[in-house]
């Protein structure tokens, strides 16, 4: 019986639905955008990174990676161009204005020096190119839930490797305060536990803020 209530709800498809969304997200806003070369900030085993170049059309030699983990590193070297850097540290090993995009998906929960980071991925990248990050949503529709009934939520959840918890309001309005970013728009995934998969689809284009996740599409100025 859990298997087919997760199935119903596209618990199968999670991992799946965090670069989904940097796809429709793309599509929806920028569609005819081409950039000449790739940064994955907390790349990990680079598949994702991958498919999103290939989707995008950006040269193998032009893809860039780090993540904190050194096999992740040690794997990713072997398809494109990747470097070990300890991300809390907030320091990128990349000169300024050097990325036409830089993504940023599922990372800035595992860091208790958010703002660092996002400081370093706006000064690598190029003026008018853009940032996408992903974020696990803490306003997660079943999280409300949770902390009703006093259940630790998903995202921060006890043990786990996240330190970090953002609703989707308060993440927007963390943007929309950078004077150095435009937000343009965001996509939520189309998982908002425990509705069925269906009914989540639907709603997810008209209430971000009840996913589990939320891409968010920004331009340097």
């Amino acid at each position: 019986m859990k298997h087919i209530l997760q199935r119903a709800m596209g618990a199968q498809d999670e991992y799946e639905s965090h670069i989904v969304n940097i796809f429709e997200l793309i599509n929806k806003n920028i569609s005819a955008f081409r950039p000449g070369n790739l940064l994955d900030v907390g790349c990990g085993n680079g598949d994702r990174t991958l498919r999103l170049a290939k989707w995008l059309g950006v040269d193998t030699a032009h893809i860039f990676g780090i993540d904190s983990h050194a096999p992740y590193v040690q794997q990713c070297q072997s398809s494109f161009n990747a470097v070990q850097v300890d991300l809390e540290s907030g320091n990128l090993s990349y000169e300024n204005d050097t990325f036409d995009l830089v993504t940023c998906n599922q990372v800035l929960e595992h860091l208790k020096n958010y703002h660092g980071i996002i400081d370093e991925i706006i000064r690598v990248t190029k003026s008018e190119g853009y940032i996408i990050i992903g974020i696990p949503n803490l306003a997660h529709l079943l999280n409300r839930a949770y902390l009703i009934f006093g259940i630790q939520p998903m995202c921060i959840a006890v043990p786990s490797s996240h330190v970090r918890g953002f609703t989707h309001a308060a993440f927007v309005q963390l943007l929309q305060s950078m004077p150095a970013i435009t937000y343009i728009a965001c996509m939520g995934s189309k998982l908002i536990y425990p509705l069925p998969l269906l009914l989540a689809k639907a709603l997810s284009r008209i209430y971000p803020g009840l996913c589990a996740y939320v891409c968010y599409l920004i331009r340097k100025q």
